[in-house]
């Protein structure tokens, strides 16, 4: 992909009538090329290393290597497609986002959500090409969320801290709340440098932490700087906060 370039769409579906559907709505918008397309899993990845398409549009269900064993297998690819899932069935949306995919579209495709997730994956990868640029003194800069919207990139400054809840992770930055499906034990393996445990459900972002107190009732408190947050510390992780907030040089 390149500044004045169209972006390349290719196309996975076992159903040609599918497909036929897909690049007519793709086709509406100059911005965007079909490039190619498989019916198949073992197709697709063949045609998909040689072409290096900017988007790849997946079906799940389809005979052999199904879409989400695609998905895994572009995944592992030094510069993968953005991936976008396109399926008649709802209930793979959680297992589709932990292959990385940036949005999961139910059949039949409308043109408006279609147009929507393209220019979500095409903005996404603008993003990360400008900031794989731009982080040469600096790899972690962006944390990626992903959520049944698709994809978000947040400035990882800007966050504040990360609580799960049930099936997902809400991601409370500067501008609010996002939520991601990423689990906090993935998040504290990443960044240990910059997380630090406060509770079971909650990790927060050591560069926001203006002090820890403790409170009348005994319990232990993380003030978020310049923010109203005030985020309760478990028993377990009091000693372990205190010195690596000492170590850090924040007022404990």
């Amino acid at each position: 992909m390149t500044a004045n370039s169209p972006i390349s769409v290719f196309i996975v579906d076992d159903e040609s009538l599918a497909r036929e559907r897909l690049k007519r709505l793709i086709e509406r918008n100059c911005n965007y090329q079909v490039c190619g397309e498989a019916e198949n899993g073992e197709q697709a990845l063949v045609r998909i290393e040689e072409l290096k398409p900017d988007i790849a549009l997946l079906d799940i269900r389809m005979p052999g290597i199904d879409g989400l064993e695609v998905a895994s297998a572009l995944a592992k690819k030094p510069h993968p497609p953005a991936m976008i899932f396109c399926t008649a069935y709802d209930e793979y949306a959680i297992d589709a986002f932990k292959k990385q995919a940036m949005g999961y579209l139910l059949k039949p495709v409308r043109g408006e959500e279609l147009e929507s997730a393209l220019a979500q994956a095409k903005h996404v990868n603008q993003l990360q090409l400008k900031s794989i640029k731009e982080q040469d003194s600096n790899e972690e800069a962006h944390f990626v969320a992903h959520s049944w919207q698709g994809q978000e990139l947040l400035p990882f400054d800007s966050i504040y801290f990360f609580r799960s809840e049930q099936k997902y992770l809400t991601v409370v930055h500067a501008n609010g709340e996002t939520l991601s499906d990423q689990t906090l034990k993935e998040l504290e393996q990443a960044h240990p440098d910059k997380l630090l445990r406060a509770h079971r459900n909650t990790l927060v972002n050591a560069k926001h932490i203006s002090a820890m107190h403790k409170s009348s009732d005994g319990h232990y408190y993380i003030h978020i700087r310049n923010t109203d947050f005030r985020i309760l510390v478990s028993r377990r992780h009091v000693s372990e906060l205190k010195q690596r907030i000492s170590e850090q040089s924040f007022q404990a």
